[in-house]
């Protein structure tokens, strides 16, 4: 399983809602057999063979807004499932956002200054741009200048990865705390395994749930 348990979860709560608003229930004379083909039929649309195949990223954000377009019209959902690059661009802009700038802060007065040196540098027209205007290829490539910067500061402060993260306040993903995490994801995996067939009913579960 290439996503996590959080995900895993999250399709398991939207699947049913789906089913519901395409008609496919019990209710409406569907067999468990049928609804389970229909879940099938979904992933291999969107381009996966099963659950297990998802990646965490743009595989499982296409599911899930193919699962918001079953729910109901969506035209941000619409947008970024014929256009992947804007879900690239906002999983790099929000990476940017969460993960970089908070340890930036750790080791530059002003970081909005500093981005706008970046920016400039890295051409002329991109000096008053704002990140929310920025393409996928130009946030890659600030995402890349900014994470070589960070970490030569890091480096210069003495800071291991784990010291970065830890003092930033977020999840440290040091090869260490990654084994910790996954241990416990699979730990957490398993325990929902016990309990997702009587959340959500043999009409969404037939056979393998993935």
């Amino acid at each position: 399983m290439i996503l996590s348990t959080d995900q895993v979860s999250l399709f398991w709560r939207e699947w049913p809602k789906s089913c519901a608003a395409q008609g496919w229930t019990r209710a409406k004379g569907m067999s468990a057999k049928e609804i389970d083909t229909k879940r099938k039929e979904f992933l291999l649309r969107c381009g996966f063979q099963s659950l297990k195949d998802v990646d965490r990223t743009h595989g499982f954000t296409r599911v899930k807004n193919e699962l918001t377009l079953l729910q109901r019209p969506d035209l941000k959902a619409a947008r970024e499932t014929v256009d992947s690059s804007l879900n690239e661009a906002r999983i790099l802009r929000h990476g940017i956002l969460t993960d970089l700038i908070p340890c930036l802060e750790l080791y530059i007065p002003d970081v909005r200054a500093y981005l706008a040196e970046v920016l400039f540098h890295q051409g002329h027209q991109m000096r008053d741009l704002e990140l929310m205007q920025l393409s996928a290829g130009r946030l890659r490539r600030l995402r890349f200048t900014i994470s070589a910067r960070l970490n030569e500061k890091r480096k210069t402060s003495g800071d291991t990865i784990h010291d970065m993260r830890t003092k930033a306040g977020l999840v440290c993903t040091c090869a260490k705390c990654r084994a910790v995490a996954a241990s416990r994801e699979r730990g957490a995996g398993v325990a929902m395994a016990k309990f997702i067939a009587p959340l959500h009913g043999p009409a969404e579960l037939v056979a393998d749930p993935f």
